[in-house]
């Protein structure tokens, strides 16, 4: 048990590119992604204790949600079912990662928590392969922050996992989180219906190989095909970041979020800046030192 409190950062992430390769036989969708971890947006993860008795005292902004439907929640209750540890705990979330914007929030806060949790269990605690997978079980997201490394290569629905370096030294990247909320479990029905089983393997279209970064990385989102249909908005601030100098666009995971790669920084923070103008907030990241 903590005998203080425990602050942590639950980091936004982006997948750099995203391809759906096939579906399970319990509707799972098997994935090959590219996660990146950014600076910010990040929410911040308060862990102090609660009193005898109490379980698990939930503080986490969202309205409507149900302590017990939460993803945290969920992650405290498996990892009890598994080792018998459930500690009397507050946690309290300040949430600043927007929601159905393709960034992992929910996921960040669980990853750090579960990996928080089974911290604190010591002897009881779980290896990292059935953390993983439970990480696994709770979100295809999940085991991404269950890592250290700040980027990582992701295969089966996303509990295959191995630290990835890519080499994005000398750009800054533009994030841009639009007024817009789009359903994770919308857009795979749609990719589902737009793409009947038996699902191929995804083959990369030729077209987006000219929104490939100069440093050879592809910037890819098989999830635009049928989200950009639905929300034209997003299409139009992915050509707007292109426009503007971007070497690649993007979205992130089902959306909403668009980032880009520039070479050049001042066009991106001018990218970003045109944006804000059109009420649409925007994150910049440089990575002058790689990630």
């Amino acid at each position: 048990m903590p005998a203080h409190e425990i602050q942590r950062t639950a980091p936004a992430k982006i997948n750099l590119n995203l391809f759906i390769t096939g579906v399970r036989e319990d509707g799972f969708h098997e994935l090959d992604t590219l996660f990146l971890k950014l600076r910010a947006p990040a929410d911040t993860i308060h862990i102090v204790p609660a009193n005898p008795g109490q379980g698990l005292v939930l503080d986490c902004p969202i309205p409507g949600l149900v302590p017990e439907n939460n993803i945290i929640y969920k992650a405290w209750e498996k990892l009890g079912s598994l080792t018998g540890f459930r500690p009397d705990l507050h946690i309290r979330v300040t949430k600043r990662i927007p929601q159905g914007m393709g960034l992992g929030g929910g996921s960040a806060d669980a990853g750090v928590v579960l990996r928080e949790l089974n911290r604190l269990a010591g002897d009881r605690g779980l290896e990292q392969s059935r953390l993983i997978a439970l990480g696994a079980s709770l979100g295809a997201d999940v085991p991404l922050f269950l890592l250290d490394a700040p980027a990582a290569h992701a295969t089966g629905i996303g509990e295959k996992l191995c630290p990835a370096s890519p080499d994005l030294s000398g750009f800054t990247l533009v994030l841009a989180c639009p007024p817009v909320h789009v359903n994770t479990a919308w857009a795979y029905s749609e990719w589902d219906r737009k793409n009947p089983a038996p699902t191929v393997l995804t083959s990369v279209p030729l077209g987006t190989k000219k929104s490939a970064p100069e440093s050879g990385l592809l910037l890819h989102n098989d999830f635009e095909q049928v989200v950009f249909a639905a929300f034209p908005r997003l299409r139009e601030i992915k050509e707007c970041l292109l426009s503007a100098g971007a070497s690649g666009a993007a979205m992130s995971g089902s959306g909403a979020g668009i980032f880009a790669l520039f070479r050049d920084h001042t066009q991106a923070r001018n990218a970003a800046a045109r944006l804000r103008r059109k009420d649409v907030p925007c994150h910049t990241q440089s990575f002058d030192a790689g990630v």
